[in-house]
């Protein structure tokens, strides 16, 4: 459970509902909690969503952060592989048949 000294109203499998005010000019303070979980530093870009009565602040992705957390699993890492052996096949078919 995330400890903060602000007022955690409901919390589920990987929810978690905090009340922050809003202060002059319309802004809000993220916890530091929030912040150092999600990695989000001044400047960062964050993409506000509206859902019905709801606004949902996400941390953006770039191409290169996204591109960066890719490692092969699964049915990708099992394609690669059988790839690869289908290469050595096919090389070896060709010394075979240029021999």
């Amino acid at each position: 459970m995330l400890k903060t000294k602000y007022m955690v109203t409901v919390m589920e499998a990987d929810a978690i509902t905090l009340k922050v005010r809003v202060g002059k000019r319309f802004t809000i303070t993220i916890p530091k909690e929030v912040r150092e979980i999600l990695g989000i530093r001044e400047g960062d870009e964050l993409d506000l969503t509206i859902i019905n009565d709801s606004i949902v602040l996400r941390k953006s992705t770039t191409l290169l952060d996204f591109i960066d957390r890719i490692e092969p699993r699964g049915s990708v890492k099992v394609f690669l592989e059988e790839r690869i052996r289908e290469e050595e096949v096919e090389n070896e078919r060709v010394k075979e048949l240029t021999q």
